[in-house]
């Protein structure tokens, strides 16, 4: 038996590829794609210290339960603590604020029961030695964005924060796609408490600042 395609006269053939090309020239160019990765834009609130913004991020009155995304909690820390001027210094930019959402102060295990022994407690019975140090230890001294200063994702950069010496070390850490993480590196005790950053790229007169809805850790405070 003949194969099919012998019998189609050349003639055909050349006409249908002819009527192929020309369909294809009606076909309109596609639009330039441009990649873009997940490097979420800066914030920008320079005009403002990181303490100053705070005082704007509160859940109204009217509302009978706290918003999680919001600082009511942090700002009765801060004062607490007598930590304002640290939130409220101008002196350099060189500073990286990692600031705890209500979030992470309620529930098991977090803030509230951390410096209080209960989670039905109220920061006003905290140990405020104990909860001070917390806060110190979410100060960083340097200027931490995603990128150029986590030039390389999967890498473990050590920084240091206002609390002294070893137990004041904490580490940054991003992945390919620009999500940080803090505290995940084996070089720390087990006693370390990591968590992956909620909202980054807050940049504020006296540094920048990136969300947290936990707290982290080296050792216990």
């Amino acid at each position: 038996m003949k194969n099919s395609l012998t019998q189609i006269p050349v003639g055909a053939t050349w006409l249908l590829c002819l009527l192929i090309t020309m369909a294809s020239c009606d076909l309109e160019l596609q639009d330039t794609f441009e990649f873009k990765g997940e490097l979420g834009p800066l914030i920008t609130f320079e005009d403002q210290t990181a303490w100053e913004w705070l005082q704007t991020q509160t859940t109204p009155t009217t509302d009978t339960v706290l918003a999680g995304d919001k600082f009511d909690y942090l700002l009765q820390a801060i004062e607490l603590t007598g930590l304002v001027d640290e939130y409220n210094q101008t002196a350099t930019r060189d500073r990286t604020y990692l600031l705890l959402n209500n979030n992470a102060f309620e529930g098991e295990n977090d803030i509230i029961d951390v410096v209080t022994g209960s989670t039905d407690g109220d920061l006003a019975n905290a140990d405020v030695a104990m909860l001070k140090s917390l806060l110190q230890y979410h100060i960083v001294e340097a200027y931490i964005d995603q990128v150029p200063t986590l030039f390389e994702y999967g890498v473990d950069y050590k920084f240091q924060t206002l609390n002294p010496g070893e137990e004041g070390a904490i580490y940054f850490r991003r992945d390919e796609r620009y999500r940080v993480d803090i505290n995940e590196s084996p070089q720390l005790p087990s006693t370390a408490r990591d968590t992956r950053v909620y909202n980054h790229n807050y940049v504020f007169q006296n540094g920048i600042a990136h969300h947290l809805n936990s707290y982290v850790r080296n050792v216990p405070f």
